[in-house]
């Protein structure tokens, strides 16, 4: 595969050129040398957060955070409609681990998508750049004409001196969709500054995800049936536990250095679960979220500006609410 390829199916899409950025790849031994002051801090800074109690706790939230993960699934509402229902809080009977997690960290009863006349990608792109995109539409493929130029997380995450990665479930290799879809990977459609030629070195298979060893930002990426797209809520929440458990209970979350998101994509009201050892426990229905107020809420949390675009500026922060 060339560099910067995008693999679409059979299809491939020259997403960028050769160049300096696609061929430094910050590997992920690179990563983990890049961040020795998690030995000494595991030694010296209690935790905030316990293995049985994730959340809830009465220390105060962090300015930043170190990491934050985002797992993005399918075709649910908290109330039915044209998808189908998870029930409040994932109170449905058949997501035991997530509802476990509701109970005990945030959530909110209403939360809106960032265009309620688009299908999944609108949404994905909308939770990553704030946009509601006029250069994307009907969950189309990668291509000359289809794409978008607005900054976004990604890009955001790496002017910082970060690293974002997408990890994609279901590929075995950079840059690629493999068996997933390219509708749920964003990564896949920015195509503006120099985004094009960082696809090899950001948008990874999901057997690199090391919750020991986490990007700024993470964003995660199901196949179909573990996203609920195909398959049912025993089969989302299973997975979602093999992802999540490993990551809460590891040294930088019960030190309050990771903040962790769980959304769907779209249809009002959208199931969501923010999760951080100070989250406050239970439903919040005295502020409407929304994938525009959640992003603003990861640039807040860390540490970097709120983009002056899309549906940003009018947006929330979820912090205070949540207490995170």
């Amino acid at each position: 595969m060339a560099v910067g390829a995008v693999i679409v199916g059979a299809a491939v899409f020259a997403s960028c050129q050769s160049g300096p950025g696609a061929t430094t790849r910050p590997d992920s031994t690179a990563i983990e040398t890049s961040t020795p002051a998690d030995t000494s801090t595991a030694v010296t800074a209690p935790d905030v957060a316990s293995t049985s109690a994730p959340c809830g706790s009465d220390a105060a939230p962090p300015a930043t955070y170190q990491h934050v993960v985002m797992l993005v699934e399918e075709n649910r509402t908290w109330t039915g409609g044209r998808s189908a229902a998870v029930g409040m809080g994932f109170s449905g009977g058949d997501m035991p681990y997530l509802q476990g997690l509701a109970e005990q960290c945030s959530y909110f009863v209403d939360w809106a998508e960032i265009d309620a006349g688009e299908n999944s990608l609108n949404q994905y792109i909308g939770l990553t750049s704030g946009v509601k995109s006029q250069t994307v539409s009907d969950d189309c493929e990668p291509s000359a004409n289809c794409l978008s130029t607005d900054d976004n997380i990604f890009r955001q995450v790496r002017e910082s001196g970060g690293t974002a990665r997408t990890y994609v479930d279901g590929t075995s290799e950079p840059c690629s969709v493999g068996d997933n879809r390219a509708k749920h990977i964003p990564a896949l459609y920015y195509q503006g500054a120099d985004d094009p030629s960082h696809c090899a070195d950001e948008v990874r298979p999901f057997s690199e995800f090391d919750p020991s060893n986490l990007p700024m930002f993470a964003f995660v990426v199901p196949d179909l049936c573990h996203d609920g797209h195909d398959c049912g809520d025993d089969a989302v929440d299973e997975w979602a536990r093999s992802t999540l458990q490993p990551v809460l209970t590891s040294a930088s979350y019960l030190r309050g250095e990771t903040l962790v998101v769980v959304i769907y994509d779209e249809d009002q009201p959208v199931p969501n679960l923010l999760i951080a050892p100070t989250a406050r426990p239970g439903p919040i229905d005295d502020l409407l979220g929304s994938h525009a107020s959640l992003l603003k809420t990861v640039e807040l949390a860390l540490g970097l500006p709120v983009l002056d675009q899309g549906q940003l500026p009018d947006a929330p922060s979820l912090r205070s609410a949540a207490h995170i």
